[in-house]
């Protein structure tokens, strides 16, 4: 949990009040949750499958790749590492964080308190006004020597999280990032996912 001795339960909840168009839409669990009075009680079932589990292994590095409410997981991985970091574990933190401003990304003020020694931190805004739009697929794109890298190392896990639009970008950035470093993206993605590397969720 995010109290550390504590039988926590933290959840990650953008109320929704509008669809992708526009068009006033009350989401069924946001607003239920949103609306809940202090001290509530909540049935609650669950986690089913196993995803989004952290490697077993502390050494391994992990990419991370989300937006919106897609950085709950990366939230609980990133904590774990941060209460671990006295042990020097190892493993290599890199996080891709999309948003349309700083103003709606979730968990932006702990973020900005993480040691960059622990994580690598790279953020993508696309509705700054007087700014070029950004998506996650230009960021990875931009570091595109150290995702390749990272993809090529059998000790680095793949976590995607968030809106099903950035799903086709960000595979479309590995593929030019494999090609621009000489691998196949479509002969190391069967690769990745029999091996348990690579992980999407997205909705």
């Amino acid at each position: 949990g995010e109290r550390p001795g504590y039988n926590n339960l933290s959840l990650t909840v953008k109320r929704v009040t509008e669809d992708h168009e526009g068009t006033p839409t009350r989401g069924v669990c946001s607003n239920y949750l949103c609306d809940l009075q202090k001290g509530a009680q909540v049935q609650v079932c669950g986690p089913y499958g196993s995803t989004f589990l952290m490697p077993n292994h502390p050494g391994s590095s992990i990419l991370m790749i989300c937006t919106g409410t897609g950085s709950a997981p990366m939230r609980a991985m990133t904590e774990r590492r941060r209460r671990r970091m006295a042990l020097k574990e190892g493993g290599e933190l890199f996080l891709f964080f999309g948003a349309r401003s700083a103003n709606e990304l979730p968990y932006f003020g702990p973020l900005m308190k993480l040691p960059k020694e622990l994580v690598d931190i790279n953020f993508a805004f696309s509705r700054v006004p007087s700014q070029p739009k950004q998506y996650v697929q230009d960021k990875i794109r931009e570091r595109h020597a150290d995702v390749a890298r990272l993809l090529q190392d059998e000790n680095c896990y793949v976590y995607i999280c968030g809106l099903k639009g950035m799903e086709r970008g960000v595979d479309e950035a590995f593929r030019d990032i494999c090609r621009q470093h000489g691998a196949d993206w479509e002969a190391l993605l069967p690769t990745l996912k029999r091996q348990s590397r690579y992980h999407v969720e997205t909705y």
